[in-house]
């Protein structure tokens, strides 16, 4: 979901509460306290081919662009932003809710001073629009796991915000009553469905009704299990394999299968505010999604208690790995109008103590950065601490594929789904979409 407003943040406005469900559906969000609504961006005109000398230390007032659209960092974003101003009286920061036009705003010069992207191969895509960070303090500080999705040709471009976890999140509380196991392999998955029906349990809710859902279950259940994935990459951008001759691949639809027999009906149905509510209150024991849902799962039960464990494709337990990787990656418009105060606002977040307070415990970041540690309540973020301390961790890959590949290639898997492709014609259909999309 990305939210369809853009609000300014003055410094002297009362935070509202803001409830935000669901990643890719509509919604809607409400906002008391002093504020200007916007339908349109003009951040690069007058002077946008010159870099602004004015900064948020000086007293000269100065405004920027901060895009944030993911909901479930709304309320956050908001405190984070507030909290900024309040100690730069003289800067003032527009929140802009909605990206989605975002590349045809820096295409035609409306460029904002902070907007991201989900690094690794983004970086090319919008080599015009990103700024060389290079030279910033708090680059030396990266762990070492974020730094290859914010760097291009040896050039730090990004803000890396969270590392963050995806596989299927189950409910906690109820494998506990039910003495049940996290299964570690395919068989094991398949017997503890069985088990679940057979105590009138559901045991799946699919999200499939989210094309770019199923594009990260197309890695999540197959694609980071082929070996030495990053050489089929690249072989892939060479046009030397395919994703319809490979056994990974051929294997994800037994994951696919298996989630449509066992789970609620009408699964295309199910986008993410169905899916967790379908969750929460119980409909469903597991969904494959990410540790993101967390803000939306718990309210609607705050009792609730939830894990997520990695997608077991085969009978190896050593091969199961849970996808975790950075998550939201932050850049500086190049020319955009104000990009040194844009520039010292993600100093202050990498280096001051409030800042630090607001990303570790609002938006409960799984830090990128060495000498910060993981203070939040999420659950299922702790699960993807968890995987990430034992080794026992992935890449996300889709990170790596051509720019829209990702959601493209979900909805061809919503036509198997449908049954209105086989599986072999659906990856057929992939490949084709690689080579339009890839050269």
């Amino acid at each position: 979901m990305k939210k369809k407003i853009l609000v300014v943040f003055l410094a002297t406005m009362i935070i509202a509460g803001l409830t935000a469900c669901g990643e890719k559906d509509g919604s809607s969000a409400t906002n008391s306290g002093s504020a200007v609504d916007q339908e349109s961006t003009d951040s690069n005109e007058d002077g946008a081919d010159e870099e602004s000398a004015k900064t948020s230390s000086s007293e000269e007032p100065v405004t920027f662009q901060f895009v944030q659209a993911q909901p479930e960092y709304q309320t956050a974003a908001q405190k984070l932003i507030q909290t900024y101003m309040e100690e730069h009286p003289n800067v003032t920061i527009e929140l802009i809710t909605n990206n989605d036009n975002l590349k045809t705003d820096l295409q035609v010069g409306n460029i904002p001073e902070i907007f991201y992207t989900e690094g690794y191969g983004n970086l090319k895509e919008y080599t015009d629009y990103i700024t060389d960070l290079s030279d910033q303090d708090w680059v030396e500080n990266i762990l070492d796991n974020s730094l290859d999705a914010v760097t291009m040709d040896g050039k730090v471009y990004g803000f890396p915000t969270t590392l963050a976890g995806e596989g299927i999140v189950y409910n906690k509380k109820l494998f506990k009553e039910k003495g049940w196991e996290v299964p570690l392999t395919f068989s094991e998955l398949q017997a503890l469905c069985d088990e679940m029906v057979a105590a009138g349990i559901t045991p799946f809710v699919n999200e499939f009704g989210d094309d770019w859902l199923l594009g990260q279950l197309l890695s999540g259940g197959g694609y980071t299990y082929i070996p030495d994935t990053q050489e089929f990459t690249d072989k892939l951008y060479a046009g030397e394999v395919t994703f319809a001759d490979n056994e990974q691949m051929k294997g994800l639809f037994n994951v696919i299968d298996l989630m449509l027999s066992y789970g609620l009906p009408d699964s295309l149905s199910y986008s993410w505010n169905e899916t967790c509510s379908a969750f929460a209150t119980g409909q469903a024991a597991m969904t494959f999604e990410g540790d993101w849902i967390w803000s939306t799962v718990e309210p609607i039960d705050p009792e609730i208690e939830c894990g997520m464990f990695p997608v077991p494709v085969s009978d190896n337990p050593d091969e199961a790995k849970l996808l975790v990787d950075t998550n939201m990656v932050l850049h500086i418009g190049k020319g955009s109008k104000e990009p040194e105060a844009a520039k010292e606002f993600l100093n202050w977040m990498a280096t001051s103590d409030t800042a630090r307070e607001v990303l570790l415990q609002d938006y409960q970041f799984v830090p990128c950065f060495e000498g910060w540690e993981y203070e939040g309540t999420n659950q299922l973020a702790a699960s993807t601490k968890e995987y990430m301390s034992s080794g026992k961790a992935s890449l996300w890959w889709w990170q790596k594929w051509p720019d829209g590949f990702r959601a493209n290639a979900g909805q061809e898997l919503q036509k198997y789904i449908s049954g209105d492709a086989t599986a072999d014609e659906t990856l057929k259909a992939i490949d084709v979409l690689w080579g339009n999309m890839a050269n």
